[in-house]
């Protein structure tokens, strides 16, 4: 007699095995379980009749997808295609696959589409964030061998950007959209200084610019709020001030501009309205 009791699938009746997925009234085998929707995860509260629905309606959007004329593409890691006329949009969490990602699911719309992406309406959104989320860490440099310290110690920040949408459907409960492949790399002398929270707060509620054209400058910095103000319309994050930038920063800023402001389009066009 076996430690494991054997199951069937719920769905097809075919075998199951340890690591499958549970849903309220048994197990789900894994080829079915690629037939629900990849946004999907409620399996503990879900009975295996509404999942034979899923996957039926999944059909249908599969058919819908092909002939919306999705006329926007987004995202690098994640990708969203959107039909302004329609006002629907498909998505998928991971154009990447194969070790580090170094293979492809996705190279065009087309093969989003032929993922069978789940269609959602503009009016199923019911809450949209921008995440930008940050690590960090101290770049050192070799002397004799041994790592040491800048004086002061100089901070790699790293930037990610991610779409959370909360949705009013009838099985996917979140969206998270990772939109850049690799995160934004923004290198600082010295550690960043924050201020008071109200300098914080204008800095983020009105979108501070930070970042100088002038050539000649040797560094940007953003350390007074004041300078910020007068600073050209060059957008960094939005707590710009505090850092302290060098020159070889300009591509990385550019791409930061170029996410936020791809993810602040996607929120204007989903929701009417931006932050």
């Amino acid at each position: 007699m076996g430690l494991f009791k054997k199951e069937n699938c719920v769905l097809c009746g075919g075998k199951t095995g340890l690591l499958d997925k549970k849903c309220s009234d048994g197990k789900v085998c894994r080829d079915c379980t690629k037939k629900l929707s990849v946004w999907f995860d409620d399996y503990k509260n879900t009975d295996a009749l509404h999942l034979k629905g899923q996957i039926e309606v999944r059909k249908i959007y599969a058919d819908m997808a092909k002939v919306y004329p999705f006329t926007k593409v987004f995202g690098e890691f994640g990708v969203i295609l959107i039909d302004e006329k329609d006002k629907v949009f498909v998505a998928f969490p991971d154009t990447s696959s194969g070790l580090f990602g170094s293979q492809r699911k996705v190279s065009s719309m087309d093969d989003v589409i032929d993922l069978g992406p789940d269609v959602i309406q503009f009016d199923q959104v019911e809450d949209f964030e921008i995440d930008i989320t940050e690590t960090s860490r101290e770049e050192k440099r070799t002397v004799d061998g041994q790592q040491l310290s800048y004086d002061p110690p100089h901070i790699l920040y790293m930037e990610t950007f991610t779409l959370r949408l909360k949705l009013k459907h009838p099985y996917i409960k979140t969206i998270n959209i990772q939109l850049n492949d690799g995160a934004v790399q923004i290198h600082n002398e010295g550690r960043r200084l924050w201020t008071d929270p109200g300098r914080k707060l204008a800095a983020h509620l009105l979108s501070l610019p930070g970042l100088v054209k002038e050539e000649r400058a040797e560094v940007y910095d953003n350390e007074s709020l004041l300078h910020v103000f007068l600073r050209s319309p060059y957008e960094m994050p939005d707590y710009s001030y505090g850092f302290r930038c060098t020159l070889r920063n300009r591509e990385e800023i550019r791409k930061y501009q170029y996410y936020l402001a791809m993810a602040r389009e996607i929120q204007t066009i989903l929701t009417g309205k931006g932050e």
